[in-house]
């Protein structure tokens, strides 16, 4: 190779590192989070940066580089993560800690709900409230069904018993009469006539006004925008 392509080839690759190194500190950057936002926050987390829920991984980078290494070479069963780690529950709870929930993510590590776990995960929190897709809940209205598609009552409260909703498979209904999380303030109704119809539950699962009630018994942590 004669020595003017060799000075082309590292202009080239010195040009590179710096376009790249310049577009990470772009990213990297505090005020730019948006940027390498995969979506919208969803709904109450529109104040939030990134930081407050991407945690860095344990150790150093070097540390993890290291690890990985040894990963490779088979010194280690498992390699670690190099940015930032998994978010998951602790995150979530770690402001709706709620210890009336109805539904809490770690029942349902029970043995008996193993087939619902499979069906849609029902043990994360993103299972339901996936984030960065601009909205409250990011599940169906219908998933009821995979719990309670068996459900007796010995005195049903409705004027349309349970039983026959679920024969007529209106899992749609579920949620016009039961807040999921117990956490919404409000009175269910005992007929089926004056429970909310499904758009005014997909309304409010898009973002919009919960038609369940303003109060409630918990109220979600306030976690300040720059919060590190």
């Amino acid at each position: 190779m004669s020595n003017r392509k060799k000075r082309y080839h590292r202009v080239g690759y010195l040009t590179g590192i710096v376009v790249s190194l310049l577009g990470l500190a772009v990213l990297l950057y505090p005020e730019n989070n948006l940027l390498s936002a995969p979506g919208s926050m969803n709904t109450g987390h529109e104040t939030l940066s990134c930081n407050v829920c991407h945690l860095d991984a344990k150790g150093s980078l070097r540390q993890r580089l290291q690890a990985n290494v040894q990963y490779l070479f088979g010194n280690r069963n498992n390699p670690v993560v190099l940015g930032h780690r998994e978010v998951g529950n602790s995150d979530c709870l770690a402001c709706h800690d709620r210890p009336e929930d109805r539904h809490p993510v770690y029942r349902f590590l029970e043995p008996r709900y193993a087939k619902v776990r499979r069906e849609i995960q029902v043990q994360f929190c993103t299972s339901c409230h996936r984030e960065h897709e601009g909205k409250r809940v990011t599940q169906k209205t219908g998933f009821c069904v995979n719990c309670h598609d068996e459900l007796l009552m010995r005195k049903d409260p409705l004027d349309i018993p349970h039983v026959t909703l679920i024969k007529e498979k209106r899992w749609e209904s579920c949620l016009g009469c039961h807040d999921f999380h117990g956490n919404h303030i409000f009175t269910e109704t005992n007929h089926v006539k004056e429970a909310w119809a499904e758009n005014e539950i997909l309304t409010y699962f898009n973002g919009g006004k919960s038609p369940y009630s303003k109060k409630r018994h918990y109220q979600a942590l306030k976690v300040r925008s720059d919060a590190k």
